[in-house]
């Protein structure tokens, strides 16, 4: 970043040099990123000094340092990025620059450095320098601000030293305040999209709770995942057997073919990994082919195009495993950031628990039923009691009716006996009573014959009640061993 020419050279005037200072802090303090920060410094100390170069050398680990910034005269080496390896550094000088060292050296052949520091010096061409910390108000030591003189010895004076010293202080203060903006920008972000997960997360959770049964929830799970997480395919692989599954559930992208229903045996899954998918284990796989999976496996993946996947367990609420909710990259592989994986991690514990509560409403629902249909069968119950009653008074009448009838053919037997022993054919009062007794007969008979009819559609009906009320019992009896 340009700066203007505040000054031309440094003078003792006091009104001048204070002045001179302000310009150079207020545009350090109103630079917003690190970068300019230390190209602004560097540039208007080179300008203030009207020296040939100035650096600023950042401490990096491993006892490295690092040439951040720079403005050095057309005539010298440039020294910008380079990285220097002194591991002597840190255990000679770090903690003397921490408590604020200043070191102006005006002639490196005089200040008694050692030969190889010599010869560092002399590669970049440096002839004279003035070395100052530059601080982070939590004490830590950000690197060195350093001025050099390459065209010849220099003689620094008490004013430069001080400049140097102040432009330094300033850096350290304008990083610590660029840092925490960046920090403070980074934390609002990740709030921001832990904020958007969590909604996400709640939208899922809803929708999976106005499920009305299990293969609701599970359809309404994958779903969403695959919306949310914007992957080609997911699937809820559920463990029928310790070792063997079913895809029970899938979204997937139109151009891969389906695998739902596909039912997958693995003699190692429960030996291997069912134990610590209970305890919430959870696998993220950016690239199948560099996960140190077995052979057998990376092919069962590449059967359904898999090249990266997502795995979070679905556990109940009686601890019990149901199933895996896993995430499939099918198009190319994919870095699972760590907000994705919490984020189906949660949508993996909030399934098990929607479908603990779909499960428990299945059972009330189907114990309401057998209620119901019990209810039902008792009122039947009570109208076959009914029915069998009738039937039992229509029987017992059309019993009384029989001994009549049989009474009457044993008086008409007796009354033509008589006729025909005293030959009384033509006696009227005979002839009437035979008569009566013929009308009588023949009354019964037609009682006898609406007895049977009656008898026979009360039957069948009763029969007919009977069957149906037996077909109710054995549906509520299996009913009632499902929901066990």
């Amino acid at each position: 970043m340009a700066i203007e020419h505040i000054f031309t050279e440094i003078t003792e005037n006091k009104a001048e040099k204070k002045n001179l200072i302000s310009e150079i802090i207020k545009k350090i303090r109103t630079t917003p990123t690190e970068e300019d920060i230390l190209n602004i410094a560097v540039e208007a100390l080179h300008q203030a000094l009207e020296c040939d170069r100035v650096i600023v050398y950042n401490l990096q680990p491993e006892s490295r340092g690092k040439i951040v910034a720079e403005l050095v005269n057309s005539d010298f080496p440039k020294t910008i990025d380079s990285v220097i390896v002194d591991p002597c550094f840190e255990h000679r000088y770090i903690n003397k620059y921490q408590q604020g060292r200043v070191i102006a050296v005006a002639n490196i052949y005089e200040a008694g450095m050692t030969p190889c520091y010599i010869e560092n010096l002399e590669k970049i061409a440096v002839k004279a320098n003035l070395v100052t910390p530059i601080l982070i108000p939590d004490e830590s030591l950000y690197g060195l601000l350093v001025v050099h003189q390459c065209s010849q010895p220099r003689q620094w004076t008490p004013s430069e030293i001080e400049l140097a010293t102040q432009i330094a202080s300033e850096i350290g203060w304008a990083l610590e305040n660029v840092r925490r903006k960046q920090q403070y920008q980074k934390l609002t972000q990740q709030w921001q999209r832990n904020y958007q997960w969590q909604q996400s997360l709640q939208a899922v959770m809803k929708k999976m709770n106005s499920g009305c049964n299990c293969a609701e929830v599970l359809q309404i799970a994958v779903e969403q995942v695959k919306e949310i997480l914007q992957c080609d395919r997911v699937i809820i692989y559920g463990l029928q057997k310790p070792n063997q599954g079913t895809i029970v559930a899938e979204s997937t992208f139109a151009a891969l073919a389906p695998i739902l229903g596909q039912t997958i045996l693995d003699p190692c899954f429960e030996y291997r990994y069912l134990d610590q998918y209970r305890q919430g284990r959870v696998i993220a796989v950016a690239n199948i082919y560099e996960a140190g999976m077995t052979p057998c496996y990376m092919e069962n993946l590449e059967k359904i195009a898999v090249k990266a996947n997502l795995v979070v367990p679905i556990n109940c609420e009686d601890e019990a495993i149901y199933g895996l909710l896993v995430a499939h990259q099918c198009f190319n592989f994919r870095e699972w950031q760590t907000e994705e994986i919490e984020w189906l991690k949660q949508v993996g514990i909030q399934t098990g628990f929607a479908l603990s509560k779909a499960k428990l409403k299945e059972q009330v629902e189907s114990f309401n039923s057998v209620f119901t249909n019990l209810q039902n069968t008792k009122q039947e119950i009570a109208v076959a009691k009914t029915q069998i009653r009738e039937i039992r008074l229509k029987v017992q009448d059309t019993s009384d009716i029989l001994g009549e009838i049989n009474n009457l053919y044993k008086m008409l037997d007796r009354e033509v006996t008589l006729i025909n022993q005293a030959n009384l054919i033509q006696d009227d009062k005979k002839s009437q009573l035979i008569k009566i007794i013929f009308k009588k007969i023949r009354q019964n008979s037609q009682k006898i014959g609406e007895n049977i009819h009656l008898f026979a559609g009360q039957t069948y009906q009763t029969e007919e009640l009977l069957q149906n009320l037996k077909t109710n019992l054995d549906h509520n009896i299996l009913n009632h061993h499902k929901t066990k």
